[in-house]
């Protein structure tokens, strides 16, 4: 028997208003599925609770019983109310009483809000309810699921049957495969996302409402249990879809109840509570949160085989289908009807189970197929789970896979649709840990396995010559490596040993060598493959965090990759993983440090010796500015102020700094005032800000506390002192806010910019920031390390810790008490993660006990704001 949830044994509640009877009944109901964990009684207990409560405050406003239905639309409609989703109502009524019920209907709207619920409420006539179902296709969808709670009762059963008689189940279909297709396009087309979205994601609970809005818009059936017994799925897939609408639900109501709003989203401050909510327990290995997530996106990948499905299977019963096309024959397992891939028979992979690979392999290398046919997706999810020890050692198995890796086109398209059905991580066993792997960083936005098909994409891309112009110089070195297959290897398993305890980079160097193995690589590739993927991190950290302007750093970083075609694949694999993280990982200013790398490794290991490097990069450096400048600046101009600069200050500045720093400085006299230049540097993403006067302690102090004052973040900055005793520095800036995005405004930041930095100008002090949001959840432990760098002539300075406001300041300010010169500054920072690398020089940093004390100040300098 099920139980009435809405009852209420212990309060008499006959004296309450209909809109506290409804907050009681909530509480109520929230303490009794705290007890039942049962989400379709919760739901429906909310529904009929919402309906008492809807009736009688449409009483109590007087609405009438004739001439005015008043209906549940959406999902209060299809009785699936969670704690805090909206009130979606339909009031409709007649053509002609409409106008004398409009100060009724305002009471009653309003009233709705009383209840502390987002109100979806919408004022219809008869003749306006066809019209605009028409016209919206969501308009079309919550009437779908309309049912009448009171008044006319004929009104409202005759707008329906004018609704559906108008509906045509075909356009309805196509603009709801459009709507979803734009919907999962917002999120990245993959339910893998760290932070999902658990209604709107792909993998959501959208996507299970969208086929059963589809079968209802066509007649078909009107529940998933009644799609089975009508044959659009089979018992296993009812199942199925049951159990992951039953998960999802129950996840939703969980979330409401703990954020108390309404809230869809799994961010990472609920998701250790709703782990607890949930009943789930840490293992030795993951965190009770992981455990959760792993559950979601094994729950998402079963909704999205599902969907797949049964959108096929109604588009079939819509469309027609292929099944009567002539069928052209593909290979043993496999035919092609029309655009459509079909197994021969139903039974092909039990007698065929090397056909569970060839079907991607089939399928990518004929590109006038784009879909696999719903019986033969079915015969596959059936097939994958029978995948195991013997099947990935068949050496027949290992060939058709390696196949797929070393495809001209489709690699990443293929382990993509294995990764779907289930095939990747039964097959590639070491990749199945990785299947919903969470990455606790501020980096990584989506799940490893799906950061890792992203990095394979992006190599693949750089192969294609319909994404040249996406990549020129990435393709082009992709041009000149041999057997190029073996970088798509590598980034296959780059990440593998995420997740594993230690270093995921030399975990993954041996899973992949293991890997190499077994499939009989050649030595030279199993090398190849293997250092690649041990070393995947290492040029980024190089680019980023070391002074690539040292030969000694570039000699070394040459002596570790030792050849050309090894220094070409890590240097795509880098770009490649690094793009994969994230949006906002990828700048223009990473992209240009490492280019720069690649390129004087490149000119080192092409035969140049490190000293031949630093004079040719210095004569090139010149002649390239020279050309850049023309006739803007006279020889002798040119060369007095060039006289003034030292070999350090050409080796760490480009063609195009020089030639406008020239242009701007030169003939200047060493005592001249502060002068600023500002103008947009469109290839490193933000701007570029010069800065020239008479040095002066304190110069870069106040000149980092103007500009964050200003809302500009400072990513990088060169500080250089001309011979005759004049600053001049370089920033690069983001300008966040996008405040200075006209002519106008950076005239306007150079005249302020050169007032605060008068010698009588006032000290700026910048504002602290507040420990931001996911700082709380990925604290990032503030480490300092000092250390000389490779020429000996400077010191390294490495700061990680939370980002926050007025960090450079802090820093810059710590520096300027002991005397430190700042020479070079690289600023990394992601979200709330600064990891930022200063090139140091001072007498303080010659003596041990100054310098244990000064890491000391830097730390507390730097340490997270409260939060």
């Amino acid at each position: 028997m099920t139980p009435d949830l809405t009852a209420d044994t212990t309060d008499d509640t006959s004296a309450l208003t209909p809109v506290e009877s409804f907050k009681a009944g909530r509480e109520r109901l929230a303490k009794v599925f705290a007890e039942t964990h049962a989400p379709d009684l919760y739901l429906r207990a909310h529904a009929a609770l919402l309906d008492e409560t809807l009736i009688a405050l449409a009483r109590r406003a007087g609405l009438p019983e004739t001439n005015l239905a008043l209906a549940a639309v959406g999902g209060y409609g299809r009785r699936e109310l969670y704690p805090y989703s909206d009130i979606d109502v339909l009031v409709l009524t007649t053509d002609e009483a409409r106008d004398a019920l409009d100060e009724k209907l305002g009471v009653f709207v309003t009233s709705l809000w009383e209840l502390g619920l987002p109100v979806g409420a919408s004022v219809r006539t008869e003749s306006e309810y066809a019209a605009e179902a028409a016209k919206n296709v969501t308009v079309a969808t919550t009437y779908l699921e309309s049912r009448l709670l009171m008044g006319d009762a004929a009104l409202y059963e005759r707008s329906r049957e004018t609704f559906f008689s108008e509906l045509s189940a075909e356009n309805f279909f196509r603009d709801k495969m459009l709507e979803r297709a734009r919907r999962h396009q917002r999120f990245e087309d993959t339910p893998y996302s760290l932070e999902p979205n658990l209604k709107e994601s792909p993998g959501g609970l959208r996507d299970l409402q969208v086929f059963l809005w589809c079968a209802q818009a066509a007649g078909l059936a009107q529940s998933v249990p009644e799609m089975a017994s009508e044959g659009l799925i089979t018992e296993r897939e009812r199942d199925t879809l049951l159990q992951c609408g039953a998960f999802l639900a129950r996840l939703r109501i969980e979330l409401h109840l703990e954020t108390r709003r309404h809230e869809d989203r799994l961010l990472f401050d609920v998701q250790e509570p709703l782990a607890q909510r949930m009943g789930i327990r840490p293992t030795a290995a993951l965190r009770a949160s992981e455990v959760l997530m792993k559950r979601y996106y094994r729950n998402a990948q079963a909704v999205v085989q599902m969907s797949v499905l049964q959108l096929q299977a109604i588009a079939d019963r819509l469309q027609g289908g292929n099944a009567r096309a002539t069928p052209v024959r593909l290979e043993a397992a496999f035919i092609a009807r029309g655009d459509e891939m079909d197994v021969v028979g139903d039974d092909v992979y039990k007698s065929d189970p090397n056909a569970i690979l060839r079907t991607f392999l089939v399928f990518l290398s004929h590109p006038e197929l784009t879909r696999l046919s719903t019986r033969l997706l079915r015969a596959l999810w059936l097939a994958s789970f029978s995948i195991n020890d013997q099947y990935r050692s068949d050496p027949k198995n290992q060939e058709t896979f390696l196949s797929i890796l070393k495809m001209k086109r489709g690699t990443y398209h293929a382990l993509k649709l294995m990764n779907i059905w289930g095939v990747l991580g039964r097959f590639l066993e070491p990749f199945r840990h990785i299947v919903g792997q969470m990455q606790h960083d501020l980096y990584h936005i989506f799940t490893v396995d799906q950061h890792t098909l992203r990095t394979v994409r992006n190599v693949r891309r750089f192969g294609r010559s319909d994404f040249a112009h996406e990549y020129p110089f990435c393709s082009q070195v992709m041009s000149e490596i041999p057997e190029s297959w073996r970088v798509s290897v590598a980034a296959l398993f780059h990440d593998i040993g995420k997740g594993l305890g230690g270093r995921h980079e030399e975990i993954g160097a041996e899973k992949v060598r293991r890997f190499c193995v077994d499939y009989g690589f050649p030595q030279e590739d199993t090398d190849f493959i293997e250092f690649l993927v041990r070393e995947h991190l290492t040029m980024s950290r190089i680019a980023q965090r070391e002074d690539i302007s040292d030969p000694a750093v570039i000699e070394r970083f040459v002596k570790l990759t030792g050849r050309k075609d090894r220094l070409d694949a890590l240097y795509l694999l880098t770009v490649a993983d690094i793009r994969a993280t994230s949006p906002k990982v990828w700048t223009q200013w990473k992209a240009q440090l490492l280019e720069t790398l690649y390129r004087a490794a490149r000119a080192r290991l092409t035969g140049e010796t490190a000293e031949a490097t630093v004079s040719h990069t210095l004569e090139r450096r010149k002649e390239e500015a020279c050309a850049l400048i023309g006739n803007r600046v006279s020889t002798e101009a040119r060369e007095r102020f060039w006289e003034e600069l030292d070999v350090v200050y050409f080796m760490r500045h480009r063609p195009d700094d020089i030639a406008w720093h020239t242009e701007e400085l030169a003939g200047l006299p060493p005592d001249a005032p502060t002068l600023v230049r500002a103008k947009r540097a469109e290839k490193m993403g933000g701007l570029s800000v010069l800065l020239s006067l008479p040095d002066r302690k304190g110069v870069f102090l106040q000149a980092v506390a103007f500009l964050s004052k200003s809302g500009l973040s400072v990513v990088d900055a060169r500080i250089h002192t001309t011979a005759d005793g004049r600053a001049l520095d370089t920033f690069l800036v983001t300008d966040t806010f996008e405040r200075f995005t006209e002519e106008a405004d950076l005239r306007q930041l150079e005249r302020a910019f050169a007032a605060a930095m008068a010698p009588d100008a006032p000290p700026i002090k910048p504002r602290q920031g507040k420990l931001p949001r996911r700082a709380r959840h990925f604290p990032t432990r503030p480490s300092v390390s000092i250390l000389p760098s490779e020429s000996g002539r400077a010191f390294i300075l490495n700061i990680t810790c939370t980002d926050r406001l007025g960090l450079l300041y802090a820093i810059s300010d710590v520096l300027a008490h002991y005397g430190v010169n700042l020479q070079t500054a690289k600023l990394n920072t992601l979200d709330e993660r600064a990891e930022d690398v200063f090139l140091i020089d001072g007498e303080a940093l010659q003596n041990d006990e100054t310098l244990l004390a000064l890491e000391a100040e830097l730390l507390e300098a730097v340490k997270a704001p409260a939060a």
